[in-house]
C-alpha cells in the first residue's frame, strides 16, 4: 500500500487542479469502510498477490483503442495466459470479446450490469470511494460477497490507498504493488476522444469535456511517474 503522507501531495494537487471535495471524498471512505466492517479484506488482497506476483498482467483502460488492442495487438495466448486487470468500463469490453476479468478496480460509473457480471464470473472488485459516488457504493458493495475498498484519501482497515485517481492509473499502482513480471497497458489513451465503455449508453466513442480531458492528463502523467519510478517492466501500446 502507500502512505498517505507519499500521497497527500499529489493529492491536494489534483484537489487544486479539478476543485475537488476532498470532505466529501473522506464522508465516501467513512461510507465505505462501514459496509465493508464486518468483511475480512485479507483473503481477497491475497489472491489478488497469488494473481499478480510474478506473473504477467494485462491492465485494461477503456480508452477507444481498446478494441484494437485485444482483438489485433496482443496474442491469443498472451491474454489467455497473462492475468487481467479491467479499469471499471473495461469490463464491458473483455465481456463483449470472451475475456476473462480477474480483478476488476472500479469506481463503479461504468455499465453496472457488467460490473455485476464479470464479478459473478469471478473478478475481485476492488471498489474506490470518492465524493461523486456515495450513493452507488452504498447500493452497489453490499450486493457484492468479496469485495476491496480503495481509496484516494487517508486509508482505514477497509478502504486501503494504493494511489492513482482514475480507475486505469489506480489499477496500475495497486499491480505495481504486487511485483508481477510484467505489465502491459491497454486501452490507455489520454487524449480527447473517450472510449465508449467510459459511461453507460454509448455505442460509440465520444469527445471528451475539459473536465475529464483534466482527468485524463492527470491519468498519463501518474502512469508515466509510476513507470518511471518502478522496475516492473511496463509495456505501454
Amino acid at each position: 500500500m502507500m502512505d498517505w503522507v507519499d500521497w497527500e501531495p499529489t493529492y491536494n494537487d489534483i484537489v487544486n487542479r479539478l476543485n475537488l471535495d476532498c470532505h466529501a471524498d473522506r464522508q465516501a471512505t467513512e461510507v465505505l469502510t462501514h459496509l465493508l466492517e464486518n468483511k475480512d479484506p485479507h483473503p481477497a488482497l491475497r489472491q489478488i498477490e497469488k494473481l499478480i506476483e510474478g506473473r504477467s498482467v494485462i491492465v485494461c483502460g477503456a480508452g477507444p483503442s481498446l478494441d484494437f488492442h485485444l482483438r489485433e495487438v496482443i496474442p491469443k495466448a498472451t491474454l489467455e495466459e497473462s492475468t487481467c486487470v479491467a479499469s471499471d468500463g473495461a469490463a464491458s469490453a473483455l465481456l463483449e470479446l470472451g475475456l476473462r476479468c480477474d480483478i476488476l478496480v472500479t469506481d463503479l460509473d461504468g455499465d453496472l450490469q457488467s460490473i455485476r457480471e464479470v464479478v459473478r464470473r469471478g473478478a475481485i472488485p476492488v471498489v474506490h470511494a470518492h465524493g461523486d459516488n456515495i450513493d452507488l457504493v452504498r447500493e452497489i458493495v453490499p450486493t457484492f460477497e468479496t469485495v476491496v475498498g480503495s481509496t484516494q484519501v487517508e486509508p482505514t482497515e477497509r478502504a486501503f490507498l494504493w494511489g492513482g485517481f482514475t480507475d486505469g492509473d489506480r489499477a496500475c499502482h495497486l499491480v505495481t504493488k504486487y511485483r508481477p513480471s510484467k505489465v502491459t497497458l491497454a486501452g490507455m489513451d489520454f487524449g480527447s476522444i473517450v472510449g465508449r465503455w467510459s459511461k453507460p449508453g454509448y455505442h460509440d466513442s465520444f469527445p471528451a469535456d475539459s473536465i475529464k480531458r483534466e482527468k485524463l492528463a492527470i491519468a498519463g502523467e501518474l502512469i508515466d511517474r509510476l513507470m518511471s519510478q518502478s522496475d516492473v517492466e511496463f509495456t505501454l501500446l
